[in-house]
């Protein structure tokens, strides 16, 4: 019985308790049926009062849990609709027709439409129609089976050109009764993993081709010796057809048992000790039976879940360069030993200048634990406030060039003073982002007092060592300068003598040329600046390739800037250039070839002068510094090494030019390399001008200023010995 029916009954009995209440009241029943009657009435009246409150409440409750019902519903409808508009895969529902009755926005942003708009459309308005009627054909298939397809990659191709790989279910959409009305599915965008993965089968091809092209033999072997990868150098080395022969073999099937064993005890120690184990030198026979050096380097190799599977190993051939090196081995023999027997400090700090690391060395020579420094500051561990600011201005430079430096510092350990020589290099995490500077300092104090017997016991001994250090150093730099200048000698040789010839050639013609023939006279003086150009170009390779001593003469350095500028004052002041130049007072005079100096000046000048069109202000400052960070370059061409300390007069000019753009910075000084127009400069000037202050023992810098409003030269020279 519903609550409607309980409300009538429970009206009517109250009426009729009411009727019997009254009979009795008025007396129309006698005696003791009166008061049956009001006793009855009244029971009856109470139960129906009850029956009407209880009625009541349960109206009361059934209300209440109507709108728990509609909240719920309303809730789940807001958390569907959430889902909808903010899941990124796409999500929609169709009918048997394939029309769509419910999509979410991600589908319909990338649709170019809103949902509303899709809403009784089907594929066909958006796809190209062979992927619609693929669709249409999915879809048809899960209406008639009932079963869904889940979890497969296809392609889409929008009709208007789009395209994107999707990761797509598509499952049948049911009413309450199980019947199948329709379909629905989800789709995730995962083009970016499948372009992945193509450019990643890209790069594996291209670093397939990279080392079977690279010249030293290179190979993965796992923990048991087998050879999983090998490139084309390491299959010839072995005697091999090709990289694929050597897969899955050991060094057994191609060396002798000794060198085998050799090579796996290596491996070994390699992956017990996970460090990278660099130039181990080999003698062995390669296939054709000849004896070789090889140099190997080997790094052990861990699976995804960090533990070491093998190792990678680089096999390089150095015999020449062994054969080359032995009479300097003998040489370097004695200070190798002084080297090879001091351990180095070694330690790591973060770009904040906070401990990350230090070894046992810098334990022992600082007295502490590597627990007590990690987190502290050089202040903290050393102490020295003057050492400190060294230090820290070294590990800014190599954090601000991004490169290894070598520096010369001095230390006080244990109250003595400690030379030492440290190689600092900038530590990089997976993104490239330089997070630490790395140090290696090697106590040189020794060494030093050493160099100083042996040369008061043997100078010609120590200068051969010297020379050919430098000459180790410079190997590389020198080898390319030396083929380039002896090619530039070349074509300058070659090309002076018919230039001369066309010269007079053009002569010739240019006076039988009748003197109405305007466009005759144009083309030969045309070609006639074309030949002049073609000089300068030759005049700039003979100085470039010239290897001509130079005249070094006491100058006073305001002087050489002052003449330099007269020889091109009318053209500064005709391109309107102020000239600011504030001499350095009491400059002691330096060791210089005037003529060649003052070709460097000029040619710094007019470069700072064709930067500033439309004018400018060239500023020049002249200085004595004392040369403080001083960074190795080891393919320098400077007559001597600049070392810390050194005496130097530094000539500075700027401009209020352009600047130098930063993709050309590295090349400024490579031959034929400039950023004029074309026949306005040869690509030589700043070549031949860094050539000579090598020759003079100082070096030509150029960058850009600091306030980014121009561009920076900086000559420094040595000054005059007493």
């Amino acid at each position: 019985m519903n609550l409607g029916n309980d409300r009538l009954f429970a009206l009517m009995g109250a009426v009729v308790a009411i009727l019997l209440v009254a009979l009795a009241v008025a007396q129309e029943i006698p005696g003791w049926g009166r008061w049956c009657c009001l006793g009855l009435g009244l029971v009856l009246l109470m139960l129906m009062v009850g029956a009407i409150g209880s009625s009541r409440l349960e109206l009361l409750e059934s209300q209440q849990a109507l709108k728990r019902a509609r909240n719920q519903r309303d809730v789940a409808e807001r958390y569907f609709n959430a889902l909808m508009d903010h899941l990124p895969s796409w999500i929609y529902f169709k009918d048997r027709e394939s029309k769509f009755i419910q999509v979410n926005k991600a589908l319909a942003d990338y649709s170019g439409m809103t949902p509303e708009e899709m809403i009784g459309q089907s594929d066909a308005e958006f796809l190209d129609p062979e992927n619609a009627k693929k669709n249409r054909e999915d879809e048809i298939q899960i209406l008639a089976s009932g079963k869904g397809k889940e979890r497969f990659i296809e392609k889409e191709n929008l009709e208007g050109g789009g395209d994107a790989w999707v990761l797509t279910s598509k499952l049948p959409l049911r009413d309450k009764k199980g019947r199948t009305i329709g379909t629905f599915g989800v789709s995730s965008n995962i083009t970016e993993m499948v372009e992945a993965q193509n450019a990643l089968e890209k790069e594996r091809n291209t670093l397939r081709t990279l080392l079977d092209s690279i010249p030293d033999g290179i190979y993965i072997r796992d923990d048991r010796g087998k050879y999983r990868v090998a490139n084309k150098a390491l299959a010839e080395f072995v005697g091999a057809e090709s990289p694929a022969d050597v897969v899955g073999k050991t060094p057994y099937d191609f060396f002798p048992n000794e060198h085998s064993s050799r090579f796996l005890a290596d491996d070994k120690a390699v992956m017990d000790k996970q460090e990278v184990v660099v130039h181990n030198t080999y003698k062995m026979l390669n296939s054709s039976g000849a004896k070789r050096h090889i140099i190997t380097t080997k790094v052990p190799i861990k699976d995804k879940d960090g533990q070491v599977s093998g190792i990678l190993g680089i096999n390089r051939d150095v015999t020449e360069q062994e054969k080359a090196r032995e009479a300097l081995r003998q040489t370097e023999h004695r200070m190798q030993e002084i080297v090879d027997n001091s351990p180095s400090p070694m330690y790591a700090k973060s770009v904040t200048g906070k401990y990350l690391m230090v070894n046992r060395r810098f334990e022992e020579l600082f007295n502490v634990k590597a627990a007590e420094v990690v987190g502290k500051t050089d202040l903290e561990v050393i102490g020295d406030s003057k050492v400190v600011q060294r230090l820290q201005k070294n590990d800014s430079l190599v954090i601000k060039r991004g490169e290894p430096l070598q520096f010369d510092e001095t230390l006080t350990v244990k109250d003595e003073q400690r030379n030492y020589v440290s190689m600092k290099f900038p530590m990089r995490d997976l993104r490239g982002d330089i997070y630490a500077v790395g140090g290696i300092s090697t106590d040189i104090t020794v060494r030093k007092q050493a160099e100083k017997e042996l040369q008061k016991l043997n100078q010609e001994l120590m200068q051969t060592h010297e020379n050919l250090t430098s000459a180790h150093e410079q190997l590389i730099q020198a080898e390319k300068m030396e083929s380039v200048g002896r090619l530039a000698a070349g074509v300058a040789h070659e090309v002076k003598n018919p230039l001369a010839m066309i010269g007079m050639g053009l002569e010739l013609l240019a006076r039988r040329l009748p003197e109405d023939d305007s466009k005759g006279q144009d083309t030969i003086e045309r070609m006639k600046r074309g030949i002049d150009r073609a000089k300068k170009i030759v005049r700039g390779l003979v100085d470039y390739s010239s290897d001509r001593r130079i005249d070094l003469q006491s100058h006073d350095p305001n002087r050489l800037v002052t003449e330099a500028l007269e020889l091109i004052e009318y053209q500064l002041v005709k391109s309107g250039i102020t000239i600011d130049f504030t001499p350095g007072e009491n400059l002691p005079n330096v060791e210089a070839d005037q003529t060649k100096i003052e070709q460097v000046l000029v040619n710094i000048f007019i470069n700072a002068m064709h930067a500033m069109e439309g004018g400018g202000t060239l500023t020049i400052r002249t200085q004595l510094v004392s040369m403080e960070n001083v960074a190795h370059d080891e393919g320098s061409r400077l007559k001597e090494r600049i070392r810390e300390g050194d005496q130097m007069i530094r000539i500075h000019v700027t401009d209020t030019g352009k600047g130098i753009p930063e993709e050309v910075l590295n090349k400024l000084f490579d031959p034929f390399f400039t950023t004029k127009a074309t026949g306005k400069g040869t690509g030589l000037g700043l070549t031949v001008s860094r050539k000579i202050a090598e020759l003079h023992g100082g070096e030509l810098l150029l960058a850009n200023r600091d306030d980014c409003r121009g561009a920076s030269a900086t000559l420094t020279l040595k000054v005059m010995k007493e």
